[in-house]
């Protein structure tokens, strides 16, 4: 009962005073608090349990998990899909055979080469 300017709280603490200070009324407010601090005290404990476990699941996973990387080619050589070459090196291996460039929707350039004789 803190707030004494109010006249009904200071109207009760005096009335119940005696009460409070040694009779039933203090034990039942002594086990009430007993209570809610042993209640929050498992609350606390239950939770920091499932927090250490958790994280103890999450490192198991980690330092468990196979040891095969994405990323990392497969065994052996793999040709590229493309190479890039200089217009010189293009041009000599067309040699005198047709070509076609023809422009695509992206803005790219394709080329096709013509199935024709070759000159010798």
């Amino acid at each position: 009962m803190r707030n004494k300017d109010d006249r009904r709280t200071q109207l009760l603490a005096e009335t119940f005073h005696g009460d409070w200070a040694a009779g039933s009324a203090r034990d039942f407010a002594r086990r009430a608090a007993l209570h809610a601090r042993r209640r929050r005290g498992l609350r606390q404990a239950i939770l920091g349990a499932g927090t250490i476990a958790g994280l103890a699941a999450v490192l198991f996973i980690v330092l468990h998990r196979p040891a095969t990387d994405r990323l990392a080619p497969p065994p052996g050589k793999v040709a590229p899909a493309y190479e890039i070459i200089s217009d010189d090196d293009f041009i000599a291996l067309l040699r005198d055979r047709p070509a076609l460039v023809l422009p695509q929707e992206n803005g790219t350039k394709k080329i096709v080469l013509l199935a024709g004789e070759t000159a010798s």
